[in-house]
């Protein structure tokens, strides 16, 4: 009888939620070196709900959203080279978006036996230089993503 009240007190404790979860995220650690600056960024993302984009850089465009499916983007181009970022974790990025994750963030493409399940994050920023008129891309994954509790975006700045 004390094993069956054990297993009804179990049963009528409630299990902690862990997902989903909102956050305020940032796209931090860009790997940039000295002399060059950031013009653009593309990620893929898998199991994100944008919310809201939260405030948007000046002489930037953001597009954030998905499909019906779990798949999504978040993108993000300066207009002029004034408007490019040196920082590697820029504060005109820094919990620019509001977003809901279902599941916990997955690092990388994880195979499985129907095909790949996405990582949560991926990407690539596109790289500026001043004696390379080209560019070039760099990687950009979940690592390059912050994400800080939240309910809410930030209050504006004055």
């Amino acid at each position: 009888m004390k094993a069956l009240a054990a297993i009804l007190l179990l049963a009528a404790t409630p299990a902690p939620v862990d997902h989903p979860r909102t956050y305020l995220a940032s796209i931090t650690d860009v790997p940039l070196k000295p002399g060059e600056r950031f013009s653009a960024f593309s990620i893929s993302t898998w199991g994100v709900t944008f919310d809201a984009v939260c405030h948007i850089p000046p002489g930037w465009t953001i597009k954030a959203g998905g499909s019906a499916t779990p798949e999504g983007v978040l993108e993000g181009e300066a207009s002029l080279g004034t408007t490019w970022l040196s920082a590697k974790s820029s504060p005109e990025l820094k919990d620019f978006v509001l977003v809901t994750l279902y599941d916990p963030v997955q690092p990388r493409d994880k195979p499985t036996k129907d095909g790949v399940v996405p990582a949560t994050f991926k990407g690539h920023a596109h790289i500026e230089n001043e004696d390379d008129d080209a560019g070039k891309r760099a990687r950009l994954t979940a690592a390059n993503v912050s994400l800080k509790p939240a309910s809410r975006c930030p209050a504006a700045l004055p």
